[in-house]
């Protein structure tokens, strides 16, 4: 199993990577940052085996959080 922290690290930077239709970033580091601490350790464990970085990571940025 990943690790909890690595697993966020890649949520992180997969939200970070994101781009508006004008490829301007969507979002700035602290709001990334913030975003991709939504979930908790436990949410993140829980959906880990199920759910890739990058799934949560669009789950988090469609959500509106």
């Amino acid at each position: 199993m990943q690790n909890v922290d690595d697993y966020r690290q890649q949520i992180l930077q997969c939200i970070e990577a994101a781009v508006t239709s004008k490829g301007e970033p969507r979002y700035t580091s602290e709001q990334a940052l913030a975003l991709s601490k939504e979930l908790t350790d436990e949410e993140l464990i829980d959906g880990m085996d199920f759910n890739t970085p990058e799934e949560i990571a669009q789950l988090l940025m469609e959500s509106g959080l």
